[in-house]
């Protein structure tokens, strides 16, 4: 995974103009009306790529953000954000799997991360760090892969997805993003169940979905690329 993350860092500028306007138009909106206020609080975004969220969360006043994610060229791409625009944000490099506890956080968000996990064991891990650094009744919120796309489809933020025939949980698959040339990622498939089971084995409850306003899950429109996860540490 993190060859993978090295090599899409160097094309993420091609890779933002394909998901940046779903992802202001349609996930960011969602999460962070999901999310509420946010004001004096602090926020750890795993995942974070480039810094997309962890600035728009700084600029809505949450007191300290920290954006990890296991690329660094990736934390590097959004460190040279943070000297362009000064906002106060920490990054560091960190596999979540095996996340330190870096605070007591309010809030945790993990956008399209928890789909690399390769095996169940990995996700529980996953699961289990982001819940070691948060505040009893801490909330995540977690955009994941929708297991229910059709493959071979071109969905809302142009990605392709390529899954096999009866995939089972763990599976290995493909997404096709129309940059030129087409980059792809590897990811793997986990159904919402499994999703929730192991969230509260991992020390989560109130594990719930979150609509997606713009999206067939929402008020009508397309089928969503990424559903909203919800959970509070007991």
């Amino acid at each position: 995974m993190v060859q993978q993350y090295d090599a899409i860092a160097v094309r993420d500028a091609d890779i933002e103009q394909v998901v940046g306007p779903y992802r202001e138009q349609v996930e960011m909106p969602a999460l962070l009306r999901a999310l509420g206020p946010v004001g004096g609080a602090r926020v750890l975004d795993v995942g974070c790529g480039s810094g997309a969220y962890v600035r728009a969360l700084r600029r809505r006043g949450a007191s300290q953000v920290v954006g990890v994610d296991v690329s660094a060229p990736m934390i590097a791409e959004a460190r040279r954000a943070e000297e362009r625009e000064p906002l106060g944000v920490r990054y560091e490099v960190h596999d979540l799997a095996a996340l330190p506890v870096l605070g007591e956080f309010s809030a945790a968000i993990a956008v399209a991360v928890l789909h690399y996990a390769d095996s169940r064991r990995t996700l529980a891990r996953m699961c289990e760090r982001v819940c070691a650094n948060l505040a009893p009744s801490g909330r995540l919120l977690a955009l994941v892969g929708n297991p229910g796309l059709p493959t071979g489809v071109p969905q809302a933020n142009g990605f392709v997805v390529h899954r096999p025939a009866h995939v089972r949980d763990g599976d290995a698959y493909t997404i096709s993003v129309p940059t030129v040339p087409a980059t792809t990622l590897t990811v793997h498939h986990w159904a919402c169940g499994t999703l929730e089971d192991v969230l509260t084995s991992s020390g989560f409850a109130d594990v719930t979905w979150e609509p997606l306003p713009g999206t067939a899950d929402g008020d009508g429109g397309a089928a969503p690329v990424n559903l909203l996860l919800s959970a509070r540490k007991e």
